[in-house]
């Protein structure tokens, strides 16, 4: 699992694009972003948005910051679709749903793990296997 071992040094986010979710901040091999029926490759700095598909390849792995700081990081050969993130903690409006559909995740909780009264509606990664609702900080999912 060495391709999971990103490290990631993240400054806050620079959030030039409002309806931005996240932002690639690691990127090791070719990974790619299904975007409204497009493929493209990504680059270091790329926003990503609701509904978006993130992909990576054989010997790729990629790592993501979302606005709240959550981060997550793809190894190779993985598919994750980004369902649903909100981030407006003044209106509590607080939601992050990811579906992993193959691969390898490593998860590490930002702000809406510790601001969420409703971790089971508001945190969520979806596998072939079932849902799993985040509680803690760090956790690591493979789906096959």
């Amino acid at each position: 699992m060495a391709s999971l071992s990103l490290v990631f040094a993240f400054s806050s986010v620079t959030q030039a694009d409002e309806s931005a979710i996240a932002y690639v901040k690691v990127l090791n091999g070719a990974c790619y972003v299904e975007s409204g029926g497009a493929e493209r490759i990504l680059q270091i700095g790329d926003p990503l948005y609701k509904d978006d598909i993130v992909k990576t390849r054989s010997e790729s792995s990629l790592g993501v910051s979302f606005r709240d700081n959550t981060l997550v990081s793809l190894g190779s050969n993985s598919s994750l679709k980004l369902n649903n993130f909100e981030f407006d903690p003044d209106n509590k409006k607080l939601a992050f749903a990811v579906q992993l559909f193959e691969g390898t995740l490593l998860y590490i909780s930002g702000i809406i793990a510790k601001l969420t009264k409703n971790p089971d509606e508001d945190l969520q990664i979806t596998t072939p296997a079932g849902t799993i609702s985040v509680r803690g900080t760090k956790m690591f999912v493979r789906a096959e």
